[in-house]
């Protein structure tokens, strides 16, 4: 704090089970009106967009918008693995709706977004599309998969708490606040 700087963001990192018993995401389907559809299966544009809408509801991410090239990118990575990417479609519309994604890291698979559309929330969406991925990783032998939830997202972090996830260690961002730009605050 006498170096100006100050909290901007906490997040915790967590450990969650992929064993479907210890879950409780054992015969878990997706709520009326949605399949879930692999992330090589659908219109990479429209996935895009989607990416983007999402990641303005995940703190530390407002803002952001993916490139054409950059999105590609992640689809050509090691770690991607259409098995456990997958996007919430709606039937009626064919609008897609959330997403899950776990990237196959070396050391552990790591959930990087479990995100659903405001208008589609509150159907227990989000825990329906990682049932199926948990199921692959668990079928895998692959016991756990990292992630991290900012600590004031409420909604992420009962998610996960409630999947039996287990704190495993956390970050703290710290900014330095430019006294010549009291507009946004940040160096």
């Amino acid at each position: 704090e006498r170096l100006g700087l100050v909290v901007n963001r906490r997040e915790s990192h967590y450990l969650i089970p992929t064993d479907p018993d210890v879950t409780g995401l054992r015969g878990v389907e997706a709520p009326p009106g949605f399949l879930f559809v692999r992330a090589d299966e659908v219109e990479e544009a429209r996935l895009r967009v989607l990416d983007d809408a999402l990641r303005q509801d995940v703190p530390g991410t407002e803002g952001w918008n993916w490139d054409e090239a950059g999105f590609r990118e992640e689809f050509e990575a090691h770690s991607f693995d259409p098995a456990t990417y997958l996007v919430a479609v709606d039937e009626a519309t064919g609008d897609y709706a959330g997403i899950a994604r776990v990237w196959q890291n070396p050391v552990l698979p790591r959930l990087g977004l479990v995100a659903v559309l405001p208008r589609h929330r509150r159907r227990g969406l989000a825990k329906a599309l990682l049932a199926p991925v948990f199921a692959v990783l668990h079928e895998r032998g692959q016991a756990e998969v990292s992630t991290e939830v900012d600590d004031t997202n409420v909604a992420s972090r009962s998610l996960v708490l409630g999947l039996g996830a287990r704190r495993a260690g956390g970050s703290v961002e710290l900014v330095r606040r430019n006294p010549a730009s009291p507009d946004d605050g940040k160096a």
